[in-house]
């Protein structure tokens, strides 16, 4: 199985990330910048490409780099991750392990400024849409063909850069279970990742929770009033807004969402 990994980047003019990174296999970077290029290169034998667009939001990046993609097994990355050096082969061996797997979530690990606790995968296990919001997207391990299969890509409208400030991730594992892909946790470490500071979150500002309406309204449409009521008693304690303000917010989120009216 070949493995490729997906960087989505901003503001590169070389390579030179591939060694920064401690990659060892093929790669597409996608790169957000002022200009339109595209360049291919073989470095220690593998094909590294960097395609690199004026385009905003890391949905439309990481799509990009998908686009691009030739791997069997493909990992979403950010250009701030530091893979262990047997990272292919902890890929193969957990996709030779769950041949009917169509993703794989890995452990990484935060290291640097900011700490940030993260799940941490003990054994193989079932992912269901009810656990599926634990795990970010530099966690996960794809088969390409079965992805490309369901037709599945990351939402536009979420995560850095884009319209509304997380949630992405999420909601491409939320879609590949609704579609029948069977997702796993691996007990494998593939990664250190250089977190200083949050590419999104600006604290618990009144459109944090505006976005939060609009993702539960888009992500869950039936349990979106539960759960909305749900954060709001969660996140009592973290910020100065009362649960009502809190409610009051997302539901307007709610609301705007339920505003968009499809195609017709």
């Amino acid at each position: 199985m070949k493995v490729e990994v997906l960087v989505a980047t901003m503001h590169q003019k070389d390579l030179s990330k591939y060694k920064d990174m401690n990659l060892s296999t093929g790669a597409v970077f996608a790169n957000q910048d002022d200009r339109y290029e595209y360049v291919k290169e073989d470095i220690l034998g593998n094909q590294v490409k960097i395609i690199t667009t004026s385009d905003r939001g890391v949905g439309k990046n990481r799509n990009n780099a998908l686009m691009h993609a030739s791997g069997d097994i493909c990992l979403f990355a950010d250009d701030d991750m530091i893979y262990e050096d047997d990272y292919e082969g902890i890929v193969q061996k957990a996709f030779a392990e769950l041949p009917d797997a169509g993703i794989i979530i890995f452990n990484i690990e935060t290291v640097g400024k900011e700490t940030r606790v993260r799940r941490l995968n003990q054994k193989i296990k079932r992912v269901y849409t009810f656990n599926a919001l634990n795990y970010g997207a530099a966690r996960i391990a794809i088969r390409r063909e079965e992805v490309l299969k369901k037709n599945l890509w990351f939402s536009i409208l979420y995560g850095g850069g884009a319209q509304y400030s997380s949630g992405e991730d999420s909601l491409f594992l939320i879609e590949a279970i609704k579609k029948g892909m069977r997702v796993y946790t691996y007990p494998g470490k593939i990664a250190n990742v250089k977190q200083e500071i949050s590419t999104w979150f600006r604290g618990y500002t009144e459109k944090y929770y505006v976005d939060k309406g609009v993702w539960l309204a888009n992500a869950f449409p039936r349990m979106k009033y539960p759960l909305a009521l749900y954060y709001a008693y969660r996140l009592k304690g973290s910020s100065e807004k009362s649960i009502n303000q809190m409610l009051k917010l997302m539901l307007f989120g709610i609301k705007s969402f339920k505003a968009v009216k499809p195609l017709q």
